[in-house]
């Protein structure tokens, strides 16, 4: 096995960090749940708040104890679970990890693939019996197979900041994770070890640069949450959110997974997610194809078994939780919250909420399919 990465190291940049029950539970089964869970928040409750009203619903992990090993979301930067599977994936002599290595064209024939790279000493061709490509929304990959990717941009930059400033002690009974609905202008807590991360939208015709400028995120955060003096921030960006799925995960033996897959916004924590659920499922039918257990007809059950959860699932809830977050009617918005509060009050409800937002319910119905 063979993984390619562009990059010279990995990145340790601040993208997901939210990891789901049922992700734990098949990273538990890979063997690296205690090391990321060692450097990570375990977080057994998170929160649906309002500006006006305060906390609408908490919502209490543990009623999935009964459908999970690990009824609670771990909060972790994704970039530690990549250092920890790359760090195992270097002690086996039959993978290879190759960084500063760009994948830049792929073909392939009825028993192989050919993928061309450009790597510090130019150009190479590297040969495979299948290629995953998790190459990112602009996956070259996805694009030379001409598979479409179809779908929707918002048309605001998103604006996210993180700080060490403690947010738990201006809201009172914060939750490590917290989706505030305003009007206005919504907001979402997320904390990691050590800093607090704060999501905002911003207004359609702002520019990244205008956005990420001192001025700006410093008015921005204090808006959210006013106090003596600036925000110190470890990292600030500006982004483009897009909700896309792919036409097909499958081209032959060329697979698409994660990004080059689908993509949606990040209310939820579902994409990440998805993209760990997607490499779940897909190599194990590439381990029983390749001892022999199955056929390669094997393969279009995981663009049936996956694709659709895409679209009915997680792109269907990140726009639910985007509209809720930012409706304006009144009367809509209370009937809303207050569909919410009850659900969160009531067990059974409760448990049938979180296993949708907690991606079991969507992985059942997969396991469904075939």
């Amino acid at each position: 096995m063979t993984l390619v990465e562009a990059c010279d190291s990995l990145p340790l940049d601040l993208r997901a960090s939210t990891f789901h029950p049922p992700t734990l539970d098949m990273l538990d089964e890979l063997g690296v749940v205690e090391a990321l869970i060692a450097q990570g928040i375990v977080c057994p409750v998170w929160q649906n708040r309002d500006t006006a009203r305060g906390i609408v619903a908490e919502w209490d992990l543990g009623v999935l104890e009964d459908d999970t090993g690990h009824p609670y979301r771990v909060q972790a930067e994704q970039y530690k679970l990549n250092a920890i599977v790359v760090d195992i994936l270097e002690g086996m002599p039959e993978a290879e990890v190759r960084f500063s290595t760009r994948a830049v064209a792929a073909r392939q024939d009825a028993d192989r693939v050919l993928l061309d790279v450009e790597g510090p000493e130019g150009g190479e061709c590297l040969t495979g019996r299948y290629l995953i490509a998790a190459d990112g929304a602009s996956s070259v990959i996805r694009i030379g197979a001409g598979i479409e990717f179809p779908g929707l941009t918002f048309p605001e930059l998103w604006l996210c900041t993180s700080t060490g400033y403690d947010f738990g002690a201006h809201f009172e009974n914060l939750a490590p994770i917290a989706y505030v609905a305003d009007p206005e202008s919504w907001f979402v807590f997320v904390r990691v070890p050590g800093l607090w991360r704060l999501l905002m939208p911003t207004r359609p015709g702002d520019t990244a640069d205008e956005l990420v400028s001192e001025e700006v995120v410093q008015a921005r955060m204090h808006a959210v949450c006013p106090k003596d003096g600036a925000y110190e921030t470890y990292h600030r960006t500006a982004y483009a959110v897009h909700q896309r799925v792919a036409g097909t995960y499958r081209a032959g033996r060329v697979f698409l997974a994660g990004d080059s897959a689908h993509i949606n916004n990040p209310l939820g924590g579902m994409g990440m997610n998805g993209g760990i659920h997607d490499a779940v499922n897909l190599c194990a039918k590439i381990v029983a194809v390749w001892r022999g257990e199955a056929d390669e007809a094997l393969f279009d059950l995981y663009d049936a078994q996956r694709r659709p959860i895409a679209i009915e699932y997680v792109q269907a809830a990140t726009l639910r939780n985007k509209a809720l977050l930012e409706e304006k009617d009144p009367a809509v918005r209370g009937k809303r919250l207050d569909d919410l509060a009850r659900q969160a009050g009531d067990p059974a409800k409760a448990r049938e909420f979180l296993l949708r937002s907690s991606m079991i319910a969507a992985l059942r119905r997969a396991e469904a399919v075939g």
